[in-house]
C-alpha cells in the first residue's frame, strides 16, 4: 500500500472516529461534557463542523465507493503460497511459455496468448488467438494448440489451467472457428 492510501485511510479513520464520538456524545449523557456538547450544538460554528464533516466523508466514501466499483485488478502476477513462502510468476511468463508451445504447430500464424490470473484462487485461464494459412480441419488444429498450451503452462506452474480458449481465423478463406 503506498504512502497516499495510508495517509487517506488514517485522515479517514480519525475523521470518522471524531464524527461518531460527537454524535455518541450528543445522545448520552455525561456529567461533565454534556452541558458543554448541548453549548456547542446550539452554537452555529457547531451545525457548519458537523455539516463538513459528514460532506466531506460523504465525498470520500463516494469516491472509495466508485473506485471499488469499477477498478479491477489485473492479475499481473499469479502469487502462490508455499509452507516456506510465496511465490510470484509473471503474467508474460505464462504467455510466453503458452506461446512457445504453440509455435511449432505447422501453418499458425501470430499467435497472441493472453492469460488471465487469479492469484486468490491459484487459477489460469488462458486464450489463444491466432491464425492459419492454407491449413484444413481448423477445429483439430484448434484442440491440438489448446492441449498444448494448456499442458505447457500447466506443467510450468504445477496448477490446472482452468479454461483454454482457442479463436483460429483461416487467412485463406477469410473463415473464424472458435475453440472453447
Amino acid at each position: 500500500m503506498n504512502g497516499f492510501n495510508r495517509f487517506l485511510l488514517v485522515l479517514i479513520g480519525i475523521l470518522g472516529l471524531v464524527s461518531v464520538g460527537l454524535l455518541v456524545l450528543g445522545v448520552y449523557d455525561v456529567p461533565r461534557l454534556s452541558p458543554l456538547i448541548e453549548q456547542w450544538q446550539d452554537q452555529q460554528w457547531y451545525r457548519y463542523t458537523i455539516l463538513s464533516l459528514g460532506g466531506f466523508l460523504a465525498f470520500v466514501f463516494v469516491i472509495l465507493l466508485f473506485t471499488g466499483l469499477l477498478s479491477r485488478s489485473k492479475g499481473q502476477r499469479l502469487l502462490i503460497q508455499t509452507g516456506d513462502g510465496n511465490i510470484t510468476i509473471s503474467k508474460q511468463t505464462i504467455e510466453r511459455t503458452a506461446l512457445e508451445s504453440i509455435r511449432g504447430i505447422n501453418g499458425v500464424r501470430s499467435p497472441h496468448v493472453n492469460a488471465d490470473i487469479h492469484s486468490k484462487k491459484e487459477t489460469v485461464a488462458l486464450e489463444v488467438d491466432c491464425s492459419v494459412f492454407g491449413q484444413e480441419g481448423l477445429p483439430t488444429i484448434g484442440k491440438d494448440i489448446q492441449e498444448r498450451a494448456k499442458h505447457a503452462v500447466e506443467s510450468l506452474l504445477e496448477l490446472p489451467v482452468t479454461k483454454t480458449r482457442v479463436r483460429i481465423s483461416d487467412t485463406k478463406t477469410k473463415t473464424s472457428e472458435r475453440v472453447v
